[in-house]
Parts: C-alpha cells; sequence; structure tokens
C-alpha cells in the first residue's frame, strides 16, 4: 500500500545490505557452506527445523559469512551524501536488517553511518515479516504511512507493503523483476529527496 499522496514523508527507514552497504555477501556460497541447496531462504529454514543443534550450525556459518562481509563493507554508491544531507536536516532514519547485530554494528561504525536506530533479526521477527519496520514507527510516533522503507530486494518491498509504508526499490543488476512490486524505484540515492 502506497502512502496517500496528501501525506507528507517524514522519515526513512532503510535495508543495510545491498542497499546502503555493498558487503559483498555470497549467498550461493553461504548456502553451500552450511549444507543447504542453492536459493534456500536460511533464516526461514532455520525457523522450520527443531534440531536445535544443526540451527546453531547453521547459524554459525551464516554469522561468520557476515562479520567477514561487515569487516570489508563500503558505501553504495550516492548513499554516504544523501544520508548524511538527511541527517544535518533532522530527517529520521533508521536501519532494518535481517543481519546479526554484530555484523550491522561493524558495517556502521566502519561506514559511519548516520542513523542512531537499528534493528536486527536478533531485535524482530526477519523481514518479509513487518515487525521491525513497525517497531521503528511505534519508537519515532509516526504513521507507517508516513515513512519509507528503502531496500533491493524481495522481502524488503513485502514488509513495507505488509507495514503500510511506501515501499522504495534501490535498483540494481540483480532486481528489476521486482520494479513491479515497488511503490518507487530510484537509480541513486539522490531520488530519495524528491519525496520529502
Amino acid at each position: 500500500m502506497c502512502p496517500d499522496s496528501s501525506n507528507s514523508i517524514k522519515g526513512f527507514i532503510f535495508d543495510l545490505d545491498g542497499t546502503l552497504a555493498d558487503t559483498k555477501l555470497d549467498f550461493a556460497k553461504m548456502c553451500t557452506d552450511a549444507g543447504l541447496p542453492v536459493g534456500t531462504k536460511i533464516l526461514e529454514h532455520c525457523a522450520s527445523l527443531n534440531d536445535h543443534v544443526q540451527v546453531k550450525q547453521i547459524l554459525s556459518v551464516v554469522e561468520q559469512h557476515e562479520l567477514a562481509g561487515a569487516k570489508k563493507a563500503s558505501w553504495i554508491l550516492d548513499a554516504e551524501t544523501v544520508l548524511n544531507k538527511f541527517h544535518r536536516a533532522k530527517i529520521p532514519m533508521a536501519i532494518v536488517t535481517r543481519n546479526m547485530r554484530e555484523a550491522a554494528r561493524i558495517t556502521i561504525e566502519r561506514l559511519g553511518i548516520p542513523v542512531d536506530l537499528v534493528i536486527t533479526r536478533e531485535d524482530c521477527l526477519p523481514k518479509p515479516d513487518p515487525d521491525g519496520l513497525l517497531m521503528v514507527a511505534k519508537q519515532w510516533d509516526i504513521s507507517p504511512d508516513e515513512l519509507v522503507y528503502v531496500g533491493d530486494f524481495q522481502f524488503d518491498l513485502l514488509a513495507a507493503k505488509q507495514a503500510q509504508m511506501m515501499a522504495c526499490l534501490i535498483a540494481n543488476q540483480r532486481n528489476k523483476h521486482l520494479f513491479k512490486m515497488a511503490d518507487k524505484v530510484i537509480t541513486n540515492f539522490d531520488q530519495l529527496s524528491e519525496l520529502l
């Protein structure tokens, strides 16, 4: 559900990997290293298992990949400039990520991402569940339809729509098939300013 055009946008929530930061995570290798078929939705697979030892082993592999990616993270093109501009303008910004908290912390500190509120998979149900997005809206005391969620993947768009936020897709070479799902598609971060 796209926000009513009469409502002004009051804040932005961002995905982290692939949206703000390039951590070069190789999800195919992550699946292979965890002993799972390539393309497995790992967190959802773990949630379906009753074998806690197996879950722990799989998540250990995921965490190793996430931490390695965080330590070499770099900014997605133009994201740094736009987030710093929004920060100076005191526009509320948050991150909601499926990542573990420690990997998110390392990425945010490494890049100096100017965001105070960070929600990780330890804090809420992972996207596409809207739980994390709604937690941010509640903490800010801003109606969800006055917020934009910016991401690069199907789960980001699904979470935004379920939260009744504007679903904004940052276009890349891998997500053209998602354009029709998004309320707004941007090819560079400067276009976010047009939503204010």
